[in-house]
């Protein structure tokens, strides 16, 4: 079996056609799932209650800015025009961004590729279904917050690596600061795409040119001087929420009690657990998960697939980079091996900011560049499997090999619409007891407007459709974790 495309000419084209209908089609699959998604009660009815008393997106931003624990005002700003946009019609206004936001990371991912032979299509399918499989990306993509500003920091640094691997430019560099900018003050993890440009600089990638990395890095350091010198807004304290530690989830008690007088063993604890999920899986938002299952009584299948396909596909990776570190003193890297590099880096970035606490979302960066990473290792694999001179066993055991990977990550991207259509029915369920919800967490609307907005977005989730409940047999959980 050969994957060259040297007796076609017109193989490059129809590769990078091939390429953007499958990229297509696995984006729009996404997309059906979101929209099935009612707008939650949790995290998402709140902000919305909140910035129908914002009189303006101006106001929005400026508080935005000066919340406690948080700098997020592009993020606030964002809710209120999209609330004012919708003229009532709230699920499309926010729901049809998401979405839209959906689309724009599969084209920035296939973007940051160069698909031109069947061997890297093999690769991009392989790459998309990582990109969907891990769970990282679920928890990126499947909640709206109503601004998924997750998603939104996903798209920027995709779009920094595409713009950094670009012929260059000065509306390029205009752009590379717009996209600092912007991802920074969405949330704090947008921080990212300075990781982005930087470590792209350092392969040899010239697209951003020197005076436009001295900008975002200026930026870059007056933000951190605005956030902690002038605003001093601090960091999320250990009493805000709960975080996984060890077997169980650890409340904001617990994590005072044990942690309070020195944190940072807790935060390496996160760090070292943001990196290992991304890399195998394992432990899931601070959980280590096969012994805490063992504990119950049992390894659940989707375990198993899960952390086998993402130790295989990390061991692919592993020898990328064995086999071309001692080439990476020289720059320009090639393409691939920018990839691999500037996706290490961000993996690496990513769990540092998640040092307060793990969770999916927040590594979502980290999961769409490991699959870039992916991508890169097995089109290396299959572009060197023609020059081995390999007996028929050693053929057939790099086939399985790829075979059983390319099924567990084709079994959890399934999983991620399973997952994802489990979370409509009990997103749908809360709203029968939101005005319940609302009472406990001090929210009740007290405005005609914002009790219409309620009982609107009550209705329109109620009167969807709701999930088949054979959807929920354990049976089928088993596979999709």
């Amino acid at each position: 079996m050969s994957f060259a495309d040297s007796a076609d000419p017109q193989g490059p084209r129809r590769s990078r056609l091939i390429a953007w209908a499958v990229t297509a089609i696995m984006a729009a699959t996404v997309c059906y799932s979101v929209l099935g998604i009612p707008l939650q009660v949790t995290d998402s009815l709140v902000p919305m209650l909140d910035a129908q008393r914002i009189p303006s997106v101006v106001a929005a931003f400026a508080a935005g800015a000066t919340d406690a624990g948080y700098f997020r005002p592009l993020r606030a700003a964002q809710i209120q025009a999209l609330l004012e946009f919708s003229h009532g019609h709230y699920f499309l206004a926010f729901k049809g961004f998401q979405a839209a936001m959906v689309i724009v990371v599969f084209a920035l991912f296939l973007l940051a590729l160069e698909v031109n032979s069947r061997a890297r299509v093999a690769a991009l399918l392989f790459a998309l279904t990582v990109l969907m499989g891990l769970h990282t990306f679920r928890g990126t993509v499947w909640e709206a917050y109503p601004v998924n500003h997750s998603l939104e920091v996903v798209a920027f640094c995709l779009l920094a690596l595409v713009l950094s691997r670009s012929k260059g430019g000065k509306w390029v560099d205009i752009a590379a600061s717009l996209t600092f900018l912007a991802a920074a003050f969405t949330v704090e993890s947008g921080l990212l795409v300075w990781v982005v440009i930087v470590a792209a600089r350092l392969t040899g990638a010239r697209g951003i040119s020197r005076r436009a990395l001295l900008v975002v890095t200026l930026f870059a350091a007056g933000y951190l001087a605005l956030r902690f010198g002038y605003l001093r807004t601090g960091v999320p304290a250990l009493s805000e929420r709960s975080s996984g530690f060890g077997l169980r989830q650890v409340g904001p008690d617990e994590l005072q009690r044990r942690f309070g007088a020195w944190p940072y063993g807790f935060y390496a604890y996160n760090v070292v657990s943001s990196i290992l999920t991304v890399l195998f899986s394992e432990p899931r938002a601070g959980i280590w998960t096969i012994p805490a299952e063992i504990a119950r009584g049992g390894i659940a299948a989707g375990t198993i697939v899960n952390v086998v396909s993402s130790i295989v596909t990390t061991a692919a990776i592993g020898s990328f980079v064995a086999t071309r570190a001692r080439l990476w003193r020289r720059l320009p890297l090639e393409r691939d091996d920018q990839l691999v590099f500037v996706s290490l880096a961000v993996i690496a970035a990513n769990a540092v900011i998640s040092y307060g606490y793990t969770k999916d979302e927040i590594m979502g960066p980290a999961g769409a560049f490991y699959a870039l990473a992916a991508f890169a290792a097995v089109a290396s694999l299959l572009s060197r499997v023609d020059r081995w001179r390999l007996s028929a066993g050693q053929f057939a055991a790099i086939g399985l090999a790829l075979a059983v990977t390319s099924s567990g990550w084709v079994i959890r991207t399934g999983g991620l619409h399973y997952q994802m259509n489990v979370m409509t029915f009990y997103d749908r369920n809360e709203w029968v007891f939101v005005d319940d919800w609302l009472v406990k967490q001090q929210s009740s609307p007290t405005t005609g407007a914002g009790k219409a907005l309620v009982q609107q977005l009550r209705e329109d989730a109620l009167e969807r459709t709701t999930v088949n409940p054979y959807l929920l047999s354990p049976r089928l959980d088993q596979w999709f974790r």
